[in-house]
């Protein structure tokens, strides 16, 4: 395709040379460190399971050592250090569709996956006090995973079954008033240790800062039995309550070219009688078989539920005084996704070449049932008031079905290794999607790839893979409400370098994505949603950690994106050349680890993370200004009677900056602490 404005070859050429000249500085041999990739393996869908250093894509990974570290309670805290991932809605918020945006594209709400079955975030996340690692595999995963917006695919991998007995408890408060409790548990039993066990159980419940009520409860069962020396089965079971009340609303602004003032995160502008009330389940089973040294077959099933009760409060700011409608959304729902896949994996050699081979079949099926919803302007509020308004929830409750979608999939890939450290990657999915009542395709989606490893700590790669995009349903806010449309096909060549030395480790990555532009179009009866033209989104992201010490690790990273509207139609040439909504052009991070040397057993970390600005609406006529973030935090280990005692403080927002984001009001200066007994 054209190449045109920037010198986008340039751009896309550009992370080989650089990673090449790299490594030429690291002649010293260093030890290893890993801030964000503490464990080696992780599940990569159709390709099945590989080192996260030898595949060719960017894939960001966040262990239980650094939730535990920063207190992490929301996706978007996970992947603060990810200088291409930003916040979408905070962790003591409903979202409207995902929690992040990955390289200024929103992951859509089924962009998500639990030990890579499908689960819903729509307007939640998943808990992440009972996983044991958060992986985000970046641009289109059809090859991978099947359908989904080319943003990434966000996969939680759950805590699994410990050799040796462990029992910890953890305590912990949160500003306004959040208190939690969790406890973990597991080991094995039996003959011969034969079954293994891990049960994760945890609620936090209080005063959120803005003046909100949350109640979260959450449960997690993982089970094993090791039937023979080849065969092992599995049991997954998470189940998450979240009730949200009194929440502050959810802002937008309408027709406006300058914003009003930003109010304080944690200022109350909540309506009584408003709440987002969920309810999130998975089931899944899996046999493992080693049929051979070299050969690995694999069978599972899986079951997940998403529910939700809302009543929902939206204000559309419409001056730069702060003045707004007060709109009340009452809906509900449930969705059921069923998922069964047979994976075999592998590896031979034919004379020279080694292959590293993956098949198999799946098949998903997904049910939605939806409620009536009720819409209505129930009076004015201003940012800067509190409202006096209330509102109780009157609509029905009765559910109908929905939606209903089947996907069947065949996928196979051949890693080959040519020797003198090249390998290729060819693979493809066979996709036969039906959203029943609205249309069948029989997609066939790519992918290829080129990688060298000079040595072992080095991967350089070139990768093109392809992603098919289901329509999405048509919102309310449209004069076409309730339409449902056709399918897109994303495309992304990506090319970069991932090092894992002695002492440091770093990636650098520039992609060229292309996908289906969605673009508002006026008319002279109201807005329609309409597909046009495409949006495309070329960038370069780099990061890197250093052990300068055995006591201090410094690292950091940026990313440079250009998203733009282009090929657009005569109807919409007004935004061709545009930059996307949401997306920012540039953004950083800086962070440290500091083992304090004057006491043992203390540690401190700080991070400090640049937004960009970005765009508002596709007109480019609203600007949400640039702004920067500081978190901070201490540990101390310690033994008491003989366990172990984890202490932690931590605060983000450090200069309770104010700010308007992506989500809506900033989040304020925030305190958090918590103890962990090992039993």
């Amino acid at each position: 395709m054209p190449l045109s404005r920037f010198p986008r070859r340039a751009l896309l050429a550009a992370a080989l040379p650089c990673a090449f000249t790299v490594h030429a500085q690291s002649a010293t041999e260093l030890d290893a460190v890993k801030v964000t990739a503490e464990r080696t393996h992780a599940s990569t869908g159709a390709l099945g399971d590989r080192s996260l250093h030898d595949t060719p894509f960017a894939i960001t990974a966040v262990g239980r050592e650094q939730i535990e570290q920063r207190q992490v309670v929301s996706l978007g805290e996970a992947f603060l250090l990810d200088p291409s991932v930003t916040t979408q809605v905070s962790a003591y918020a409903s979202g409207w569709s995902s929690p992040i945006r990955n390289r200024g594209i929103d992951l859509s709400y089924d962009s998500y996956r639990v030990n890579g079955l499908q689960v819903s975030s729509w307007g939640t996340e998943w808990p992440l006090e009972v996983m044991e690692q958060v992986e985000l595999l970046k641009g289109p995963g059809g090859f991978m995973y099947g359908f989904g917006q080319p943003g990434g695919i966000v996969n939680y991998v759950t805590r699994k079954p410990t050799d040796t007995a462990t029992l910890s408890a953890q305590l912990g408060w949160r500003e306004q008033g959040i208190v939690s409790a969790g406890v973990d548990a597991g080991g094995r039993f039996g003959n011969e240790q034969m079954f293994g066990y891990r049960f994760n159980a945890y609620q936090e419940k209080g005063e959120t800062f803005n003046g909100g009520e949350v109640d979260r409860k959450v449960a997690a069962l993982s089970l094993d039995a090791r039937l023979s020396d080849a065969v092992t089965w599995t049991f997954d079971g998470v189940f998450q309550q979240r009730d949200l009340s009194e929440e502050s609303p959810q802002y937008y602004f309408i027709g406006l070219t300058s914003l009003p003032r930003a109010v304080a995160g944690d200022v109350d502008n909540s309506i009584p009688g408003s709440y987002y009330d969920t309810r999130s389940s998975l089931l899944s089973t899996a046999l493992d078989w080693q049929i051979s040294s070299l050969w690995k077959a694999t069978f599972s099933y899986g079951f997940t539920t998403s529910w939700n009760d809302v009543n929902k409060i939206f204000a559309y700011i419409d001056d730069t005084n702060g003045d707004y409608d007060v709109n009340v959304y009452e809906l509900g729902g449930k969705s059921e996704w069923k998922l069964a896949q047979a994976l075999l994996q592998g590896s031979f050699q034919t004379g020279p070449l080694k292959h590293q081979v993956v098949a198999g079949v799946s098949h998903q099926t997904g049910l939605g049932w939806d409620r009536p919803y009720e819409w209505s302007t129930i009076g004015r509020g201003n940012l800067y008031q509190r409202p006096t308004l209330r509102h109780d929830a009157v609509g029905s409750r009765v559910l109908s079905r929905g939606s209903e979608t089947v996907q069947k999939a065949l996928f196979a890939s051949d890693t080959v290794d040519v020797g003198h450290g090249w390998s290729v990657l060819l693979g493809a999915r066979y996709n036969d999607f039906e959203n029943k009542g609205s249309y069948h395709t029989y997609p066939v989606t790519p992918t290829y790839a080129v990688m060298f490893k000079p040595d072992d700590a080095w991967t350089l790669y070139a990768s093109y893979v392809e992603s098919l995009e289901a329509g999405s349903r048509v919102g309310t806010d449209y004069i076409n409400a309730g339409d449902v449309l056709d399918p897109t096909i994303s495309k992304q060549l990506e090319v970069g370098a991932k090092i894992e030395s002695s002492r440091w480790s770093g990636n650098v990555a520039a992609f060229r994505l292309e996908r289906g532009a969605n673009i508002d179009r006026l008319t002279d009866v109201g807005r329609l949603l309409v597909q046009d033209g495409i949006t495309l989104y070329e960038g370069i992201e780099a990061s890197a950690d250093v052990r300068v010490t055995d006591a201090l690790t410094l690292g950091g990273g940026a990313t440079w994106l250009d998203p733009t509207y282009d090929k657009l139609s005569p109807d919409s040439a007004g935004q061709q050349g545009n930059r996307t909504v949401g997306a920012a052009r540039w953004s950083g991070v800086l962070h440290a680890t500091w083992q304090l040397p004057w006491v043992e057993g203390w540690e401190a970390y700080a991070a400090g993370r640049y937004y960009g600005d970005v765009w508002y609406d596709a007109d480019n006529s609203l600007k949400l200004p640039d702004y920067t973030l500081f978190n901070a935090g201490v540990g101390y280990h310690m033994q008491a009677a003989g366990h172990a005692v984890t202490w932690r403080g931590s605060v983000e927002n450090l200069t309770n900056r104010r700010y308007w984001s992506n989500a809506g009001v900033g989040l304020p200066r925030t305190f958090a602490v918590s103890v962990r007994l090992d039993l």
